[in-house]
């Protein structure tokens, strides 16, 4: 079963494959009454494990006579803790109880004050967790300062990428852990988990591509029910139970809440163009005719309609290639389920991260293929400005080039990307190739990632380079795709995603296999950075684990 009681008011979450649900009422007890002061009356509480795949969540459900707001008191042994997890008052009272670590039995006391300020409280409930599975990525937390970190919990999707195979799309886990990298909640899902963000209501939106078609986003709970889902046209209703359709090829990489409640994302179109370069290396290479498959920045409402597209190959030059345009494997399978012929097409931008700018109702769009990142102007449709290296631009966009000043470097395939309180332009630079197509690249053994700060004076079409960090001296760090860079406001460090890390095994073959792996680790903004926070994601060959990004959440519980 599910949630069982393992003796006498002490209740054990468990993890089996099978899903039940089953309601355990316990006796909390009655207050008190102070003087004249009546504290409110607790009903019988229930206790409950609403999803086998969050298996750190419980909800208490219990009622009160009179309208009262909750706390809960939760303690494991090594600390306490203590969470209210909603400011309402009220007589029904659901309460999720979050946080919970793995192995481990939590003594949980529920409290209820009143208007007046009256309190009652009633002798705990032990809940009692299991261990974490055998199939959990192992967490190697190499640094924790918590007197330096941000507040808060690390929230992560993660996926499993065998050593020299492809992504394993039916297994992926959402984890948060907090400051010592101990794992506070989790939940597994039965495909790739990418990108995870909270939304307004205080859910989970993760991204994930059923069977290797990019398109479908997933709203849980923190209790881990499903609430809503989306699909795009290339992802099979079949694929994703009870979707809501949106109009669309793919929605991929990145999506944003916007200040309506309305989503934002990336999908694709397919153009053909003549004369289509054949060639990164050789200018002078034979043209051809070619499908070219192009982003679209799109907005859609929670019930599926669009509201607004703004086609990318419209806006930018569509001839203009850069490493990584004509590659064409990863859009196969996409476009293998929406068209009947097998496609032949290139990646021409691989659009890959998107923020919007409320100040200026704008989006800000990295394109990883054309090493350049655009501002999109919602309002004109219009691109404002291009940051990025200047070879190949041809008029009229070389017009919207933004001139570097002082000491500079661009930044290469990056991921990630966001404006701080400051105004700046945050990002994880990848740093593949460090060169633009036709260029001379640097060589593998020179290869370096980075998070990197620019900011950015639109009035004068300049842009200069305030802030960078790529490890410690003679330790320079690589992940040649996913990662990310975040501001941390309250501390103003920097949470750093490295999330595709390879290390070369030893073999007796001519090609040795590559070990996949992933670093999460928090950076104060100084120049030289200390390094307050590191968890490792490893496993022994030949299980590798990748981490698109992570994020700071200042509590598992919602804010007010």
């Amino acid at each position: 079963m599910l949630f069982e009681k393992a003796g006498r008011d002490v209740y054990r979450l468990g993890t089996p494959m099978r899903i039940a649900r089953l309601t355990i009422i316990v006796t909390v007890g009655m207050a008190i009454a102070c003087g004249d002061r009546t504290p409110p009356v607790l009903g019988e509480v229930a206790v409950a494990q609403p999803s086998e795949h969050t298996p750190l969540a419980a909800l208490l459900t219990f009622s009160t006579d009179e309208p009262g707001r909750v706390s809960l008191e939760i303690a494991d042994g090594e600390r306490t803790w203590t969470v209210t997890p909603g400011h309402d008052y009220r007589t029904d009272h659901e309460v999720p109880v979050l946080g919970l670590r793995p192995d481990r039995s939590h003594d949980v006391t529920v409290i209820v004050s009143d208007a007046a300020g009256n309190e009652t409280s009633a002798p705990p409930v032990t809940i009692r967790t299991d261990p974490l599975p055998e199939d959990f990525p192992p967490l190697d937390v190499r640094v924790s300062k918590p007197e330096a970190m941000e507040p808060g919990v690390t929230l992560f999707g993660m996926f499993r990428w065998p050593d020299g195979g492809p992504p394993d799309q039916t297994f992926g886990l959402l984890i948060a852990v907090d400051a010592a990298g101990d794992v506070v909640w989790y939940h597994r899902t039965d495909e790739a988990a990418l990108l995870a963000i909270r939304l307004q209501n205080g859910n989970i939106l993760y991204n994930t591509s059923p069977g290797g078609v990019r398109g479908a986003l997933v709203e849980i709970d923190l209790l881990g029910d499903v609430k809503h889902r989306w699909r795009s046209r290339g992802v099979a209703a079949a694929d994703l139970a009870d979707a809501i359709l949106v109009d669309v090829d793919s929605i991929h990489h990145d999506v944003l809440e916007l200040p309506s409640g309305d989503f934002a994302v990336f999908s694709t179109e397919i153009r053909t163009f003549e004369d289509y370069p054949t060639s990164d290396e050789d200018p002078d290479a034979v043209r051809t005719t070619q499908d070219v498959v192009g982003d679209v920045v799109v907005e859609f409402a929670r019930d599926g309609t669009v509201v607004n597209r703004w086609h990318l190959l419209d806006l930018v030059d569509p001839y203009r290639v850069g490493y990584g345009s004509l590659e064409n494997g990863f859009w196969r399978s996409t476009y293998q389920a929406l068209m009947e012929d097998e496609p032949d097409v290139v990646d021409w931008a691989h659009a890959n991260a998107l923020f919007y700018d409320r100040a200026e109702d704008a989006y800000l769009v990295a394109l990883r293929h054309q090493d350049a990142i655009v501002k999109l102007d919602r309002a004109t449709g219009q691109i404002a400005w291009i940051l990025g290296p200047h070879s190949g631009w041809n008029a009229p966009w070389s017009e919207r080039l933004l001139q570097p000043r002082g000491d500079m470097e661009w930044a290469y395939h990056s991921h990630g990307l966001e404006l701080t309180p400051q105004g700046t332009l945050l990002m994880y630079d990848n740093g593949n190739n460090r060169a633009s197509a036709f260029e001379d690249r640097i060589p593998d053994s020179d290869a370096f990632s980075r998070a990197v700060e620019f900011e950015v004076d639109a009035e004068a079409m300049e842009v200069r380079q305030v802030w960078s960090y790529q490890g410690a001296e003679g330790e320079p760090f690589y992940s040649s795709f996913l990662s990310d860079a975040d501001w941390l406001p309250m501390t103003g460090n920097v949470l750093i995603t490295d999330g595709a890390r390879v290390t070369q095994l030893e073999s007796d073959t001519e090609d040795s296999p590559a070990h996949q792996w992933a670093r999460i680790l928090e950076v104060t903004h100084t120049s030289p950075a200390e390094i307050v926070f590191e968890l490792v994601i490893d496993d022994d060959p030949p299980t590798g684990w990748r981490v698109y990004r992570a994020g700071r959440l200042r509590s598992l519980y919602p804010e007010p």
